[in-house]
């Protein structure tokens, strides 16, 4: 993956200050895979609670961060987002969240962005071994040639997801051919113990998309069921990309007819009745704390997983469900 070099001892070795901090995680992943995580850099594009939740996991664990996000702070983020401030409401949110992400971990380099990501030149990207875009339309997800692209030609790891009320999701995509290794627990963190080298490949998020939703349903007793934060997440995206905006309240009944014309043609009508879908409108971009938190410590633990090479990651999906505390991963194409 590609690299963004941190300072560190000679010949790459951790500096004792380094080796304190970072003791307890390398006890769990090893030496090497801290090595690996310290040198990593990753982009996190939406600064919303979810992206800050993330953003915090992964500075604390030595990653180097870049903040995106091109919308200002509003008075709705400052109750929920514990990097901003009231006096912070109208600045740019990955700007507001530098400081306060720096200072969780002075060892790694922070950064932010402002420009809308389709303003970079596409070499630009290749910095990265993380791309993780958060509460995105599909556009943005999937521009051409310069997201979707480099998981393949240049190995960077893909990330997309959303919270919305109890509900939260995220879509992976390590490429066509990810390689780990199963960790085993070694008293010793400076000796491996780990597999022989596995193989595990990836559908792209355009894959992804193309799969009807009628093909998720069960077809057999013990098959999964249909998965409705998946379901729902797609309909947020259809309305985000028809409207240029995720729906509120006052949208609700321009959202309940995209929905069911949607779910119709999918082979999925009633899914959802129209109360479901009234409150999936209004709460399509509310930060519920705990929900965001689940699920960035989730995505935080795949990110850390995809980095280190230890362990396997899920693919290619994660759903949580609040309402019944229910986590699910699931392949999608």
């Amino acid at each position: 993956m590609a690299k963004h070099e941190q300072d560190g001892g000679a010949d790459g070795e951790l500096t004792a200050q380094e080796a304190a901090i970072y003791d307890r995680q390398m006890r769990l992943w090893g030496v090497e895979a801290q090595k690996r995580l310290q040198n990593s850099h990753i982009l996190i594009s939406g600064m919303t609670q979810l992206g800050s939740e993330v953003a915090k996991n992964l500075v604390l664990s030595g990653m180097s961060v870049t903040l995106h996000d091109v919308n200002v702070v509003t008075r709705a983020n400052v109750d929920t987002q514990f990097f901003l401030t009231e006096d912070q409401i109208g600045l740019n949110r990955a700007e507001a969240c530098l400081a306060a992400v720096q200072e969780l971990n002075p060892l790694v380099k922070v950064n932010a962005i402002t420009k809308p990501l389709e303003y970079y030149p596409r070499d630009h990207f290749d910095q990265y071994s993380v791309i993780c875009t958060l509460s995105a339309s599909r556009k943005l997800q999937v521009f051409p040639l310069h997201i979707v692209p480099l998981t393949d030609t240049k190995n960077i790891a893909f990330y997309a997801g959303h919270a919305f009320g109890l509900s939260g999701i995220f879509f992976c995509d390590l490429g066509s051919e990810h390689v780990y290794r199963r960790h085993v627990q070694s008293a010793d963190p400076s000796v491996a113990a780990d597999t022989p080298d596995l193989n595990v490949s990836y559908a792209s998020l355009e894959t992804s998309a193309l799969v009807p939703w009628s093909s998720l349903q069960p077809t057999r007793k013990r098959s999964p069921v249909t998965p409705a934060p998946y379901i729902a997440y797609q309909l947020l995206l259809e309305f985000l990309e028809a409207t240029d905006a995720f729906p509120t309240a006052a949208t609700t009944d321009q959202f309940v007819a995209l929905a069911t014309s949607r779910l119709e043609s999918q082979g999925l009508p009633g899914f959802f009745d129209r109360s479901q879908l009234a409150t999936l409108a209004a709460t399509a971009t509310a930060d519920v704390v705990p929900v965001c938190a689940i699920v960035a410590g989730i995505l935080g633990q795949e990110v850390i997983k995809a980095i280190s090479k230890k362990d396997e990651p899920l693919n290619n999906y994660f759903f949580f469900d609040g309402a019944t505390g229910e986590g699910t991963v699931r392949r999608i194409g």
